[in-house]
């Protein structure tokens, strides 16, 4: 059986799959083609300390930083703007939908991105920014 950590993180892809028109990978080297509906790569993150109960026994808590990089490429400014809003607010839908990962999880935060806009020699601009989403847990062992 795979770590409550790993569960999470494929609750969490389960999730953003869901997202129409876009590709979703895990941990996958830098882009080099951005799908035409854009790309969304989910990073397991940071898992942060663990928490334990006063006396050292019983579950372990975590708030693990999971970041989830968006990118749209297009060309017109104004599409590119549009289509990574539109992204953002859908990836944010799905996220909703489900905060505490069909129980996995207390829940989950997140916030807007920074985002930047990157040129491209002889293609499209891209526009990408990265969410993180802090997702709250316990589970019964320190590794998570």
């Amino acid at each position: 059986m795979a770590s409550k950590t790993e569960q999470l993180l494929e609750a969490v892809k389960a999730l953003l799959v869901s997202v129409p028109n876009v590709k979703v990978e895990r941990n996958t080297a830098l882009p080099e083609k951005i799908h035409a509906g854009g790309l969304i790569v989910l990073r397991d993150g940071n898992p942060g300390d663990p928490e334990q109960a006063l006396g050292g026994f019983g579950s372990v808590y975590y708030s693990q930083d999971v970041e989830i990089e968006v990118y749209v490429e297009d060309g017109d400014a104004a599409t590119r703007d549009t289509a990574f809003d539109t992204l953002l607010q859908q990836i944010g839908s799905v996220l909703d939908a489900d905060p505490t990962l069909g129980g996995l999880a207390f829940g989950m935060t997140y916030g807007r991105p920074e985002v930047h806009t990157e040129a491209v020699t002889g293609a499209p601009a891209i526009k990408a920014g990265t969410l993180t989403v802090t997702i709250e847990f316990e589970t019964d062992s320190p590794l998570g």
